[in-house]
This record gives structure tokens, C-alpha cells and sequence, in this order.
């Protein structure tokens, strides 16, 4: 029910309208009354009335003021106004203030009741609105928090540029910019306990978000490299401190290398999720001794991946003989020769092995087919020539599925690059779009591209523009930003000045010379 405050200076007139209506019935509480508005305020205030009726002659403090005042403490209430004069100012100056009502004196109970039950129901309907506006506000927050989550993982991903990153950071609120980064990856057996470790929101400056209820990721910040790194071992000096403590179901993790600028944060996220998963597998498989054996033996997994996809690269059928001798060598002594030692080896290899399928865009069913078919020996070899076989006859099958493509580059860069010959004139070519066009991430894309090519991809994709940019200066009079449209450039300035800074000539001179 909703509480009703009189004001008049008339005792007869503020005892009739008290007594003339059954408040309660009606839906209403009569909750007090005044002779004027210096009186009536703190009332006001104490009460907390949703509506207000009020004469506007009295004395001290007439019906107008009071408005005014009260329109500025507690704007919700509405004000109806009771008045004897019919009079273009008074009720001008009711408009300014914003009152709800103005009524003309006398009225009848029934009168002044059907104003109420108006009133009352103008409040439920604001009510309403304000509560759905609420709710939406909530949704809309919500909705943001999923966008950071979202925004955050495309940014480990490398799916942004610099400027692309740094502008829909702004949007959301996250403060990104930085001068150096690392990620930090923590995956723990339940939502539980990957809720526990909110300590390190609360001790380093970072971002975070989770990928699953049970993994979460942290792009830790901060403007030293060296003193980063010294966070960096003292946090997972810790980390494996609270691992200690809890065998049973330890906390997995991995992290990145210290990176600087924004899109160092995917390539220290691929090397997070490289170690994670190396921490994983140790886990799923350990036995306490066969545990210390491979941790000790961890930088040499390491160098032998890192061997491994160079070989795959840039490696050739003749030498993969020579190339499993040297890989498989660190296995000929000490306590490497354990079942368990083996297993995990050669489940590092063909890991691999498939990630560099997959990246490259090899991945076909026959192909896989063939591969897994090789894996299932895995789990069955003991013997150090086994190892050997195996390794050897997965690398064969690898190269001769990639000289069956053939090309002097990869499927990948060979896709993208027609991709690009057919698209240079699209302003909104990028490496985000060319890299799902050949379905693997921008930031290995990039490195694979320059790898093989030997130039950067903006560069490639800059010498293709200004080439076919040569040709129609050359062959046409179309006007300067004319071919600069038709070669993927909106802006016809910064166009100009690629130009020449590729040329050393502007447009105009060059066209004059051809």
C-alpha cells in the first residue's frame, strides 16, 4: 500500500479529506499531515510517502516552495496539488516543478480518489520499468563479463592487432597496456579448486579468465622484464609448494616466457599450454620414480621438440634415418630405458608429430589414418630398436604424404598465398582473416609464413598492392586514390606515402617516368 502526506493550512479542510475515505480499503495509508511546508518537511522525510497532496497558499512555507524542495530531496514522490486558484501562473509554475497533478478546490472524495488510484498506478507502472531496466542492466553486465572472457581468450589466441586489442580493451573497461607479459595457466581437478588460488588476482597485477570451471588463465603484467621473471619463478616456486601439499589431486599448470608488446601474449600462451600439457601427461601416467626421471630429463624433451619441427620443416626424406639416431640417443642410457621412459617419449614424439599435421594443414583422413595406425604400437615397445622403427616409420609416412603435395612451400603458406592473390584488393584483408581461411592460429600462421617465405606477411601482402599499384599507373589515368581503393587502401595519403617510401618516387613522378 502506498502512504499518503497532506498539507493545507485548513484544519476542516485536512480533517474532511482524512475522514471522507477509507484509506486502507482503498489501498492507501494516511500516514500524517500539516499546516504548511516548514512544518511538513521533516515529516515528509520520517514518513517516506509515495504521494503528497498540498494546497499551494499557506503560510511560512506555500504549497510551490515546499514542491520545489521536495522535488529535490525525494524526487519519486509524487505531488498532487490541491488549489483554489485557476490562475495561468500558478499553474505554469506547477509545470516547472514537475507536479504530478493539479486539482482544482472543491473536490469530492470520489474525485480525489480516482486522481490517487491514477497516481498510484503511473508509480507501479515506473516501478516496473525502473525493475526491468534493472534486470537489463544486469544482463547487460553480465553480458560484458562473458565479452571480457571472450576478448581475453581471442587475445591469447592472437586474434587482434595491437591497435584492434588495445581499442576493445578500452571498450570493456580492462586495463591491457603494458610492457611486458607472461601467461600463467592453472588447471585443478574441480571448480573448487581453481576458485582457491584468487590469491593471485590479489597479489600480482594481472588479468584472468577462465577457459573451463576447471582451468583458469593469467596474463600477468608488468613494466620490468627482469623483475617479471622474478616473479615468475618465485610464483611457481609456490605453486609448486601448494602442489606439494596436495598429491592426491595436484595442480597443473604452465608458464609462458616473459614477452614484450601485446601480441607476445600468444606466443607465451603456446608456450604455457606446451608446458601444461607436459605436466599434464607426467601426472596421468607417473610413477613416483619414473617421474623424477623424466623432470630431470625435461629441457631435453624440450630441445628434441624444438629439433623435431625443424626437422619436420625443413628436414627431407634421405636424412630421416640420421635424424632418428640423434633424437632417440638420449634413450640408450641410465634408467631411460624404463617401459614407462619409453611410453612417455614416444607419446611426446607423436604429440608432435600430429600438432605440426594439424598446423600445417596435412590433416586428411588417409594420412591420419596411417598415423594412428603407427600409435597404436606405441604401448607395446620396450626395446630400443622398437623405438627407433617406430620414429622413423612415422616421419616417412609425414614427408612422403608432404611430397605427394609438393610445392616448395607448405600446403598452408601455398593456400594462403592464393588466397591473398585473389584478395589483395580487399581493405579488410589481415592475418586474422588469411589464418582462418587456412584453419590454424594468426600468431603460428605468422611465424610459419615468415619462416618459409622469408618476409613478414604485411610485407608480402604490401609488395603484391604496390605492384599491381606500378601497373595501373602505368597502364591507366585513373586517378591516384582511385588505384589506391582498387589495391586495398581507403586512405589515399598513407597510400602515397608507402609509395614512395618502397619506390623512392611519388606516384606522379613514377607515372611520369613510365
Amino acid at each position: 500500500m502506498k502512504k499518503i502526506f497532506l498539507l493545507d493550512d485548513e484544519v476542516q479542510v485536512r480533517e474532511g479529506i482524512k475522514n471522507s475515505i477509507d484509506w486502507k480499503k482503498e489501498g492507501f495509508i494516511y500516514c500524517g499531515d500539516a499546516s504548511d511546508g516548514e512544518i511538513a518537511l521533516p515529516l515528509v522525510e520520517k514518513y517516506q510517502p509515495e504521494i503528497v497532496i498540498t494546497d499551494i497558499k499557506m503560510p511560512f512555507m506555500d504549497g510551490l516552495e515546499f514542491s520545489r524542495i521536495l522535488r529535490e530531496k525525494m524526487p519519486a514522490v509524487k505531488i498532487i496539488i490541491l488549489s483554489g486558484h485557476d490562475e495561468f501562473e500558478y499553474a505554469r509554475e506547477a509545470m516547472r516543478v514537475q507536479i504530478t497533478e493539479y486539482c482544482l478546490k472543491p473536490i469530492s472524495a470520489n474525485e480525489l480518489l480516482k486522481i490517487l488510484h491514477k497516481v498510484s498506478h503511473q508509480i507501479d507502472q515506473e516501478r516496473l520499468a525502473k525493475n526491468h531496466l534493472t534486470e537489463l542492466q544486469n544482463l547487460a553486465s553480465q553480458s560484458k563479463s562473458i565479452t571480457k572472457e571472450t576478448y581475453l581468450n581471442d587475445l591469447c589466441q592472437g586474434i587482434y592487432s595491437p591497435s584492434e586489442a588495445i581499442n576493445k580493451a578500452t571498450h570493456l573497461g580492462i586495463d591491457l597496456v603494458s610492457s611486458y607479459y607472461y601467461i600463467l595457466i592453472m588447471e585443478a581437478k574441480d571448480a573448487f579448486e581453481i576458485d582457491s588460488i584468487n590469491w593471485i588476482i590479489e597479489q600480482y597485477s594481472c588479468l584472468q579468465f577462465k577457459e573451463n570451471p576447471k582451468e583458469i588463465i593469467f596474463i600477468m603484467k608488468g613494466e620490468s622484464k627482469a623483475r617479471l621473471e622474478h616473479e615468475a619463478r618465485l610464483l611457481r616456486e609456490k605453486i609448486l609448494a601448494i602442489r606439494e601439499q596436495n598429491i592426491e589431486s595436484p595442480l597443473i599448470f604452465g608458464f609462458g616466457k616473459v614477452q614484450s608488446r601485446i601480441q607476445g601474449i600468444a606466443v607465451s600462451f603456446l608456450e604455457a599450454e606446451e608446458e601444461k600439457n607436459y605436466h599434464k601427461i607426467i601426472h596421468k601416467h607417473k610413477q613416483i620414480d619414473n617421474d623424477q626421471d623424466v623432470s630431470a630429463n625435461h629441457e631435453v624433451f624440450l630441445s628434441n621438440r624444438n629439433e623435431l619441427v625443424e626437422f619436420l620443416k625443413n628436414g627431407d626424406f634421405g636424412s630421416i634415418t640420421d635424424f632418428s639416431n640423434r633424437y632417440t640417443l638420449f634413450l640408450q642410457g641410465g634408467n631411460n630405458t624404463a617401459p614407462f621412459f619409453i611410453y612417455y617419449s614416444l607419446l611426446d614424439f607423436t604429440i608432435t608429430v600430429k600438432q605440426y599435421i594439424k598446423e600445417t594443414g596435412m590433416e586428411d583422413s588417409v594420412l591420419m589414418q596411417e598415423i594412428n595406425t603407427i600409435e597404436m604400437r606405441a604401448g607395446w615397445i620396450r626395446e630400443y630398436s622398437e623405438v627407433n622403427r617406430y620414429i622413423t616409420e612415422m616421419l616417412q609416412t609425414v614427408f612422403k604424404s608432404a611430397i605427394q603435395s609438393g610445392g616448395s612451400y607448405s600446403p598452408v603458406i601455398h593456400k594462403a598465398m592464393d588466397y591473398i592473390q585473389s584478395h589483395f584488393h580487399d581493405t579488410q584483408l589481415s592475418l586474422q582473416s588469411i589464418a582462418n581461411r587456412v584453419n590454424v592460429s594468426p600468431s603460428y600462421f605468422s611465424h610459419m609464413f615468415s619462416q618459409e617465405t622469408g618476409q613478414t606477411l604485411v610485407e608480402y601482402i604490401t609488395n603484391i598492392r604496390m605492384e599491381h599499384a606500378k601497373r595501373l599507373l602505368k597502364s591507366t589515368n585513373e586517378k591516384t586514390y582511385e588505384i589506391a581503393q582498387k589495391v586495398g587502401y581507403n586512405d589515399s595519403h598513407y597510400f602515397c606515402n608507402l609509395f614512395k617510401k618502397l619506390t623512392g618516387m611519388t606516384t606522379r613522378q613514377f607515372k611520369l617516368r613510365g
